[in-house]
C-alpha cells in the first residue's frame, strides 16, 4: 500500500482506469465470500442475538455488494471526469461503511462477540484504501 503512490512503474502506466477496476473487483470478491460465509456459519448462531446479528450482516454485505457494484460500473466507463471519480469514491465508501456497520454490530445489544466476519472487513478496508489512492492519481 505504501508503495503504489510511488511505484515508477505505476505512475508510468498509461490507464489508471484500467488499474482502479482491479481493487473495485477484488473487493466485490470478498463481499460476495462473506455472503457465503454468512450462509455457512448461520446455524451457529441460534440465540435471539446472534440471529439478529447475522441478518444485520447479511444485509449491510448485501447493500455493501450493491454500492461496489456501482462504483465498477462507473470504473468501467474509463472516465477522467472528477464527477465519476467522486461517483467511484462514494459508492466505495458507502460499502465500506456497510461492511463497517456489520463489524460494530458484534460489539452492540449485548455481551460482545468476536465478529466471524473479520477477515473480510479487513480485505475490504485494504482493497478501499487502495482504491482511494488509485482515485487520488487519476
Amino acid at each position: 500500500m505504501k508503495y503504489i503512490g510511488s511505484d515508477q512503474r505505476l505512475v508510468a502506466a498509461r490507464d489508471f482506469s484500467d488499474m482502479l477496476l482491479i481493487p473495485i473487483s477484488e473487493t466485490q470478491i470478498q463481499v460476495t465470500n462473506a455472503i457465503t460465509q454468512i450462509n455457512n456459519i448461520r446455524q451457529r448462531f441460534n440465540d435471539t442475538l446472534g440471529k439478529n446479528r447475522i441478518a444485520l450482516c447479511e444485509e449491510k454485505y448485501e447493500s455493501a455488494g450493491t454500492s461496489f457494484h456501482k462504483a465498477w460500473e462507473v470504473g468501467q466507463k474509463k472516465s477522467n471526469s472528477s464527477t465519476d471519480h467522486m461517483e467511484i469514491t462514494r459508492n466505495t465508501q458507502a460499502g465500506f461503511d456497510a461492511v463497517c456497520e456489520c463489524e460494530d454490530e458484534w460489539a452492540k445489544h449485548g455481551p460482545k462477540q468476536e465478529s466471524p466476519l473479520t477477515f473480510y472487513y479487513h480485505n475490504v478496508l485494504k482493497l478501499c484504501q487502495i482504491t482511494r489512492l488509485i482515485i487520488s492519481k487519476l
